[in-house]
C-alpha cells in the first residue's frame, strides 16, 4: 500500500535531480566537443558550472527533508547546466560558421533549455501537488512549443533562412526561444502556489473548524471564552470582527510558513513528542508509585487518614513537577495564546466563567520573562480554584517588547489586609513564583480587590540603559 501510494502520488524530487546532472553532463561534454572543434564564439567561464554544481548539490541533499526546495534548486541547476551551450549559441552564426558546425552549439543549447523546462512543468504537473488541469495544459504547451521552437530554427537555417524581416509563422513558431526564461519563472510560479495551497491545507486540518464564537470574539477577549468585551472599550461595531479576522489570518500566514520550511515541521513535532515523552517519564517514576500504593491501601480497607496522607503526597508531587514545566503553546506562541488556553481548561474543568482582556499584543518580551509570569498566573488561577469560592476571573495582560503587565482578579471571598495571616492558603506557592519573578527583574503584589475577590499582579519593564 505504502509502494502503491508513492506511484500514485507525485514524482520524487530526486528523479529530476538525477535527470538534471545528465543533462548536464551531456551539454557540457557537447558543447566541449563543439567548442574543441570550431574556434570558441565565447569563453566557458566556471561560474556557470560552478553554480550548476552547487544546485544540485543542495537538491541531492534536501531531496528527502524538503522536496519543494529540491525542486526549485534542480531547476535551477538545470538552468545554470543548459546557460552553458545556450550563451554559446545565441553568438553563433551559422552563415561564418556553416549549418552543419552550426548544430554543435545549437543542439546541445536546444536539449538544456527543453529538459530545464521540461523539469520545471514536472514540478508544476505533480499529480497531488498542481493548481488543476489549468496548470497541466500551460506547462505541457509550453515545453511542446520550445521543442517546435527549436526544431523549426533548425529547420530554417538548414533551409537557408539566415533573415527573416517579414513576421510570418517562423516567427510564431520560434517565439518560446526569445522568451525561454519567462516560460521557467511561470512554472516555478505554479509549482511554488501549489507547495503553499498544500501547506495551508495541512495547517487548517491540523487546526481544525474554529470555534463558532471566533469570528464575534474581539480583539481583547479570548476566543471560545463567551466573555463580553468589557464597558470601557473603545472598538466600534464590527472592528472586533476585523481584529479577529486579520490575527486569524496573520496566524494562518505564519502556520503556513513554518510548514513550508525545510525540517521546521518536523522539527517541532519532535519537540513535541520529546517534551511529552520526558513528561511521561517523570509521571511514571514521581507520581504513579505513590498513586498506585494508595489505591492498593484503599482497595485492602486501610485507615482514611493514611490513604490521604498518601494522595496528598501525590498531589504535592505533581506540583513540584508541574512548576517546572511550561506549556509547548507559551513557548512557541507567547504568554496570551497559554493564557487562552488556561482559560479554557479552567472553563472546562470547573464552573468558573473566565474572561481575558489583552489591552495590548506587541511583541514578545524575553521568554524568561514571559515563564515567569505565566507562573504567578497558574499559581494564581489555582488558588482561586482552590480556595476564593469565586464565580469569575479576570485576566488582563499587556504584552510588549519592553513591558508586561499581568493582572488575575477574582471575585471571591478575598482577604483583609489588616488581619495577620489572612492570604496564608496558598500563600507557598505565590512566594516560590514571587521569588522566581524576582530573578527576571519582575515585581509581584497581592493586594485586595476593589469590590471583593482578591488581585494578583505582575509587573515587569525593562531596565533602562
Amino acid at each position: 500500500m505504502k509502494l502503491a501510494a508513492q506511484r500514485r502520488g507525485e514524482v520524487p524530487a530526486w528523479a529530476g535531480v538525477d535527470v538534471a546532472i545528465a543533462v548536464f553532463v551531456v551539454t557540457a561534454v557537447a558543447t566541449t566537443a563543439g567548442s574543441l572543434a570550431q574556434p570558441a564564439t565565447l569563453p566557458i567561464g566556471p561560474i556557470p558550472i560552478l553554480l550548476a554544481l552547487a544546485a544540485f548539490c543542495v537538491a541531492a541533499l534536501a531531496r528527502r527533508a524538503a522536496p519543494n526546495l529540491a525542486w526549485i534548486a534542480t531547476i535551477a541547476g538545470s538552468f545554470a547546466a543548459g546557460s552553458i551551450p545556450i550563451a554559446q549559441a545565441r553568438v553563433a552564426n551559422p552563415t561564418l560558421l556553416g549549418a552543419v558546425p552550426w548544430l554543435g552549439f545549437a543542439v546541445p543549447a536546444g536539449v538544456g533549455a527543453i529538459v530545464t523546462l521540461a523539469i520545471g512543468a514536472a514540478y508544476a504537473c505533480r499529480p497531488e501537488r498542481r493548481l488543476g488541469r489549468p496548470a497541466v495544459v500551460v506547462s505541457i504547451g509550453l515545453v511542446v512549443w520550445l521543442v517546435i521552437a527549436v526544431a523549426t530554427t533548425i529547420w530554417a537555417v538548414f533551409a537557408g533562412e539566415r533573415t527573416d524581416p517579414a513576421f510570418t509563422w517562423i516567427d510564431v513558431a520560434t517565439a518560446p526561444i526569445g522568451g525561454f526564461v519567462p516560460s521557467v519563472v511561470v512554472l516555478i510560479a505554479l509549482g511554488a502556489i501549489a507547495d503553499v495551497r498544500a501547506g495551508l491545507k495541512r495547517v487548517r486540518e491540523r487546526r481544525g473548524p474554529a470555534p463558532r464564537g471566533q469570528a464575534e470574539s474581539g480583539a481583547g477577549s479570548s476566543p471560545g471564552l463567551g466573555s463580553p468585551a468589557g464597558p470601557g472599550s473603545r472598538a466600534g461595531p464590527g472592528s472586533g470582527t476585523r481584529a479577529g479576522s486579520a490575527a486569524e489570518a496573520w496566524e494562518l500566514a505564519v502556520a503556513t510558513v513554518r510548514e513550508l520550511l525545510p525540517g521546521q515541521s518536523a522539527a517541532d513535532e519532535r519537540s513535541v513528542l520529546a517534551e511529552r515523552t520526558k513528561l511521561a517519564g517523570d509521571l511514571h517514576a514521581v507520581v504513579l508509585p505513590g498513586l498506585r500504593q494508595a489505591i492498593a491501601e484503599a482497595e485492602a480497607g486501610g485507615d482514611p487518614d493514611a490513604l490521604a496522607r498518601r494522595l496528598r503526597t501525590v498531589d504535592l508531587e505533581l506540583e513540584r513537577l508541574m512548576a517546572d514545566r511550561w506549556p509547548v503553546v507559551l513557548d512557541a506562541f507567547g504568554l496570551v495564546a497559554a493564557l487562552e488556553d488556561l482559560a479554557e481548561r479552567i472553563e472546562a474543568d470547573t464552573a468558573l466563567d473566565v474572561t481575558i482582556d489583552v489591552e495590548r499584543a506587541g511583541e514578545r518580551p524575553p521568554l524568561a520573562i514571559e515563564r515567569a509570569a505565566w507562573r504567578v498566573a497558574q499559581v494564581a488561577v489555582d488558588n482561586v480554584v482552590r480556595h476564593a469560592a469565586a464565580t469569575t476571573i479576570t485576566l488582563t495582560v499587556a504584552v510588549e517588547a519592553e513591558r508586561l503587565h499581568l493582572v488575575v482578579g477574582d471575585d471571591g471571598r478575598g482577604f483583609d489586609p489588616t488581619v495577620a495571616g489572612a492570604i496564608r492558603s496558598g500563600a507557598r506557592g505565590l512566594a516560590d513564583a514571587s521569588r522566581r519573578a524576582a530573578t527576571v527583574g519582575a515585581d509581584v503584589r497581592v493586594e485586595p480587590g476593589a469590590d471583593a475577590g482578591t488581585v494578583v499582579v505582575f509587573d515587569w519593564s525593562r531596565p533602562a540603559r
